[in-house]
């Protein structure tokens, strides 16, 4: 096998080979039973492998396993109930480890879509150092990274006395948005019940949890078609406890009004490049290209194409612009403004996608 064959092509071996040769460790309940108190309970790429529709655990069992979930990306795949062993040697929080196996793969990242990142937040992962040096990341560093897998921890809600210190947990690859993973539309969702306003965009496959705080850290049963119902006690008392959270930090912190940072060219805002401008809503892109003159209708062309828009003016090249993701080509429209402005408008083949940047 080769490292250029494709991830989706390996079979079930190969993946499990393909990640040892790369220095992570996949727990095999007979390989490991000595080690660990999880007998009896899959690694999570053979529960992944195996999954059953029919026969999925709902709460805690006699191997002391716990329930969680899994969101897949694919909107036409269901939520599933798989199962975390318990952390050998006590408490804590054992889904970041246990399932790191699942987001070590062969994609390769873009580093400069990285380095525009860079100042943003890494919650928790194995990034946050690489994302202080900025522009010195090297692609061989992240790449590394990215095939021993690194999990990111977001909070859906935290932990309270009005919540009996249960707090949920969304898991999710940290670097999907540089391996340009497809979204999640349902992790967002999600969030978004949580009164998260505007709702983070999540990449590729998620995993949610239960962890309680007291009276020692530890795993909880969080199962789909339970927890996953959008009248479940914990989603719908969320929004009011998060509010109540963030006040609080707020009044620890000395800070008034913090909120999520926008995500780029949203909220009326529009984000300057070189000789154009843009902003973006949920559904649609607009680029703004302004003239020296008044534009001549006759002289201009403009051509969409699924991941490309050109401006041609008097024969002469004015934008060429290759997208971050792809536009509905047919919804695409363009209006001059004020004699000077070409005003271009193009609908997201991916409505409700949010683009980190508008160029690829």
């Amino acid at each position: 096998m080769t490292e250029e064959k494709d991830e989706k092509e390996m079979t079930f071996t190969e993946r499990e080979q393909w990640l040892r040769d790369r220095g992570v460790e996949i727990v095999n309940p007979g390989q490991k039973a000595a080690e660990s108190a999880a007998d009896g309970v899959l690694s999570i790429t053979q529960q992944l492998s195996k999954l059953d529709v029919d026969n999925e655990p709902q709460g805690p069992q006699a191997d002391g396993s716990v329930p969680f979930v899994l969101i897949p990306c694919d909107d036409t795949k269901p939520l599933r109930t798989l199962r975390v062993p318990p952390k050998s040697g006590g408490g804590g929080d054992w889904i970041p480890d246990y399932i790191k196996p699942h987001f070590a793969d062969s994609k390769s990242i873009d580093v400069s879509l990285l380095q525009q990142q860079a100042t943003k937040h890494f919650a928790g992962g194995q990034l946050e150092d690489l994302a202080k040096n900025g522009n010195q990341i090297s692609a061989a560093a992240m790449n590394a990274v990215a095939a021993e897998g690194s999990v990111e921890t977001f909070p859906l809600v935290h932990p309270s006395v009005s919540n009996n210190s249960q707090g949920v947990y969304i898991y999710l690859d940290e670097v999907g948005l540089l391996k340009k993973l497809p979204p999640n539309r349902r992790a967002t969702q999600l969030a978004t019940g949580c009164g998260y306003h505007p709702p983070p965009q999540f990449y590729g496959d998620v995993f949610v949890g239960r962890v309680g705080s007291k009276p020692v850290l530890r795993n909880l049963p969080f199962c789909a078609g339970i927890d996953t119902d959008p009248a479940a006690p914990w989603l719908l008392a969320a929004p009011q406890e998060n509010v109540a959270w963030q006040q609080e930090m707020n009044r620890v912190t000395n800070r008034q009004g913090a909120s999520q940072p926008a995500h780029a060219g949203t909220e009326g805002t529009q984000v300057e490049e070189d000789n154009y401008a843009w902003s973006q809503e949920d559904d649609d892109v607009e680029l703004v290209v302004s003239f020296d003159n008044d534009i001549d209708k006759k002289q201009l062309k403009v051509k969409f194409l699924s991941k490309n828009i050109s401006v041609i003016y008097q024969g002469n090249p004015k934008l060429s612009l290759k997208l971050y993701a792809a536009i509905d080509v047919d919804a695409c429209t363009w209006t001059i403004d004020g004699g000077k402005k070409l005003v271009i408008t193009c609908e997201k083949a991916n409505p409700g996608e949010l683009w980190p940047r508008v160029k690829e």
